[in-house]
């Protein structure tokens, strides 16, 4: 489910929206300990998500463009990924008109969520069919990810593989006692002494 849609997850961490944000270091005056405005931008960031509940509700209520929100783990991950995906302008040049306020972080998180699952479900769809044509009648959920189904190996596979581990140890002792691994010893020329130099 699409986590902006799912309201039985607890709200419990709190997410500013940069690109709302107008920089009035309310919020970091209020709530020191999780608000704290960045340097390159001039906007406030959350730097910690275990300050007082109490006041970071204060710093909400204070802020004046409604940009500090409380969300769900789920949803903080796909903001925090969202914001760092796009390109921001410093909130100076913001308030002056000269960068778009307009952006909805909550609209493009939600939208590339939408899309990641909708190429999932098409992998899934795509493995249910090559399944079905090939007589398989594994669920295709037991491959979702495309992670391996054979965990166990065949006792022949498993000597294979160590007979196979054993000679490239072999070989590469041989190297060793050869000194391949060593890095080479280079001498360098003798320093020009000062009577050779101006002849």
């Amino acid at each position: 489910m699409n986590p902006f849609m799912d309201d039985s997850a607890p709200r419990d961490h709190v997410f500013v929206d940069e690109f709302s944000c107008i920089g009035c270091k309310n919020c970091a005056n209020v709530a020191c300990d999780v608000f704290r405005i960045e340097e390159d931008f001039g906007r406030a960031r959350v730097h910690s998500q275990f300050g007082n509940p109490e006041l970071v509700q204060e710093a909400i209520d204070s802020c004046p463009v409604d940009c500090i929100h409380w969300t769900s783990a789920a949803q903080l991950s796909l903001l925090e990924d969202e914001m760092r995906r796009v390109e921001r302008v410093n909130v100076a040049l913001m308030l002056s008109g000269m960068g778009s306020a307009s952006t909805d972080v909550f609209r493009m998180a939600s939208s590339r969520w939408e899309k990641r699952q909708a190429k999932v479900l098409e992998q899934a769809k795509v493995r249910m069919m090559q399944q079905k044509d090939a007589g398989k009648t594994d669920s295709y959920w037991t491959n979702l990810w495309g992670k391996p189904k054979q965990y166990k190996k065949s006792e022949e596979e498993v000597k294979e593989r160590a007979k196979r581990a054993a000679a490239a140890a072999r070989r590469w002792r041989e190297y060793s006692r050869r000194g391949v691994d060593k890095a080479p010893t280079v001498k360098l020329p003798d320093p020009l002494s000062n009577s050779s130099k101006h002849n």
